[in-house]
């Protein structure tokens, strides 16, 4: 059993050896560096494309949209990426005025913004051409503490989906009670994932 669920985003990684990485929420940018640091085991040049908010809202709104993640500015997360990487963009703002309704493709996405259902649902749109997509806060009990999947959660989207194109992952030692949600319509790729994961 893994520590945390995010170490399934090196299974992926390794997997698909991305070129190109979209992520959606930073909060202090050590998924990012992490990932950028991985992919280039496979490749030499990454591309990197980080959607955040940074530290321009104040805690009333990180609570609202879900998030209990401490956020690093926008220049603290540039400063620790460039130990890896120049090839990178991190872009500020608020997805609906930097995302929504824009085509983004990327060979891994991994969305953990804004964790509101709405919100998920359009932040995937503009990113449903990508290879391979990984989703934080999947929730197999229907909630987590005070989150339902009513409001928040990327089950609503998932469960939409053909169960051959997604796998969800094993609980983890740390929040056992929430999952990454793994989606591609490329079935062999799925399939090679679900025997490194599961």
């Amino acid at each position: 059993m893994k520590l945390i669920r995010y170490n399934f985003l090196i299974d992926c990684i390794s997997a698909l050896k991305p070129k190109k990485i979209v992520e959606i929420g930073l909060a202090m940018g050590h998924r990012s560096y992490g990932m950028i640091s991985i992919a280039k085991k496979f490749n030499k040049e990454i591309e990197f494309v980080g959607y955040d908010v940074f530290d321009t809202k104040d805690s009333n709104w990180h609570r609202m949209v879900g998030n209990a993640k401490k956020v690093s500015s926008k220049i603290e997360i540039q400063n620790l990426l460039l130990k890896v990487s120049n090839n990178f963009k991190l872009i500020e703002g608020m997805t609906q005025d930097t995302l929504w309704n824009k085509s983004v493709v990327g060979d891994l996405v991994f969305i953990d913004g804004d964790h509101r259902v709405e919100s998920i649902k359009l932040d995937y749109e503009s990113v449903k051409k990508s290879k391979l997509v990984v989703f934080d806060d999947y929730y197999p009990e229907g909630k987590f503490a005070n989150f339902t999947t009513e409001k928040y959660g990327c089950n609503q989207i998932i469960d939409k989906f053909p169960s051959n194109e997604v796998i969800i992952t094993p609980k983890t030692i740390q929040f056992p009670d929430i999952r990454m949600a793994i989606w591609s319509k490329d079935i062999d790729l799925i399939n090679v994932l679900k025997k490194q994961i599961m």
